[in-house]
């Protein structure tokens, strides 16, 4: 007998699972910032110093970007991770982002996401690139 909903069970799932860990938070926050050009999606996911940050960016961008602006031809970047360390209140974790521009120039960088737990909910405190 065929299962008459397999794709609705798979997303039932998926939207059920917790995304209120660090590692979570962070892949959410690369997703939309470095992924997704998105400063302010990647803003609901912060706090602290990142939040001033992206806040800071976001004016900067606001005369030549509508906000939720999407672009049609976006880099492909991936991304991976290459350390994790954990403190006692926080979760620290060093990325490779590797950025491919318009199939031809590739170009990576190092990534670190400090995530503190605030409230009950996990976010993103910090993010440098180098």
């Amino acid at each position: 007998m065929k299962r008459p909903y397999p794709l609705l069970f798979i997303f039932l799932i998926l939207a059920c699972s917790n995304r209120n860990t660090p590692q979570a938070v962070c892949e959410d926050f690369i997703y939309n910032y470095y992924q997704r050009a998105d400063q302010t999606a990647a803003l609901q996911l912060s706090h602290g110093l990142a939040a001033e940050k992206l806040e800071d960016e976001i004016e900067r961008v606001s005369e030549v970007r509508v906000p939720g602006q999407q672009f049609d031809e976006m880099p492909k970047i991936e991304y991976e991770r290459i350390g994790t360390e954990e403190k006692a209140t926080h979760v620290l974790f060093n990325y490779k982002l590797t950025i491919e521009t318009r199939g031809t120039t590739t170009h990576t960088r190092k990534v670190v996401i400090q995530t503190e737990q605030i409230d009950g909910r996990w976010k993103v405190v910090n993010f440098d690139e180098y």
